[in-house]
């Protein structure tokens, strides 16, 4: 992507532009930070048929997520130009928690980092659910396992069949669903000297399974979640339920590898 490549309904919203530069990201699209002479953008784009309706839904989450008090970027349009679609949104002035630890902090900034970065899951979990996230045809994991079956089919995921045989037969007890992240690692939430300044990739939020969010949190990455101290200080400022091997392992090494 480059300034030229912008569609005129995004840049007839910017103005013009100083500055483009692109973040370190993941694979599922193109992210671009603009500046303005008084602003800063950011930009997505997608150019495949599953991450272009990972994209669509992220709007639609920002846009019902707009009326509660989370952390969450201002989201202006969405864009379709033929296999291609563009989010614009606000620009979140900090960097990734992964980014964060990773720079190897004092003890005590770490701590009181993943005590955040707790406390910041318990604010989505306790948040009421916007109206619009919440769909009542089929409980939120009979829709993971058919988006799994159908992600399985027909895009390049690291689940199996088998896993998502197994997937099927034994299911977690289900408990009370709850307004969820639906990728909340530490990759999606911006820190700025280690306190919470935003929160991003909200493509899977919907009235689900909390644990889906907190097996996901805990993932083991370079100096986070490798012992269990950092655990300890992640649960006790979540405050809330406490999963077990077997649902986090049902959530993060199951149903996750399909998405």
């Amino acid at each position: 992507m480059n300034i030229h490549d912008i569609p005129v309904e995004i840049s007839d919203q910017i103005g013009e532009i100083h500055n483009i530069n692109f973040p370190r990201q993941g694979h599922t699209s193109i992210v671009a930070i603009v500046a303005t002479s008084n602003k800063r953008f950011v930009i997505k784009k997608t150019e495949n048929d599953l991450y272009n309706e990972w994209l669509s839904e992220e709007y639609k989450a920002l846009q019902y997520l707009s009326q509660t008090e989370l952390l969450v970027p201002k989201v202006y349009s969405y864009h379709v130009e033929k296999k291609s679609r563009w989010l614009l949104m606000d620009y979140m002035n900090g960097i990734s928690l992964r980014e964060y630890l990773s720079r190897e902090p004092s003890l005590n900034e770490k701590q009181k980092a993943i005590s955040n970065f707790g406390l910041c899951l318990r604010k989505i979990h306790e948040c009421p659910c916007p109206i619009g996230l919440i769909k009542n045809d089929k409980p939120w994991l009979d829709t993971m396992l058919l988006k799994a079956e159908n992600n399985l089919t027909q895009y390049e995921v690291d689940g199996s069949e088998e896993l998502l045989s197994r997937l099927k037969e034994k299911r977690p007890k289900p408990i009370e669903n709850t307004l969820i992240h639906g990728d909340f690692t530490i990759d999606n939430v911006l820190v700025n000297e280690g306190n919470i300044v935003g929160i991003i990739d909200w493509s899977g939020a919907a009235y689900g399974d909390p644990r889906y969010d907190v097996a996901l949190a805990i993932r083991r990455k370079h100096n986070a979640f490798d012992n269990d101290i950092d655990k300890e200080i992640f649960f006790n400022a979540y405050g809330k339920l406490r999963i077990t091997d077997e649902e986090f392992n049902y959530f993060e090494n199951g149903i996750y590898n399909f998405f």
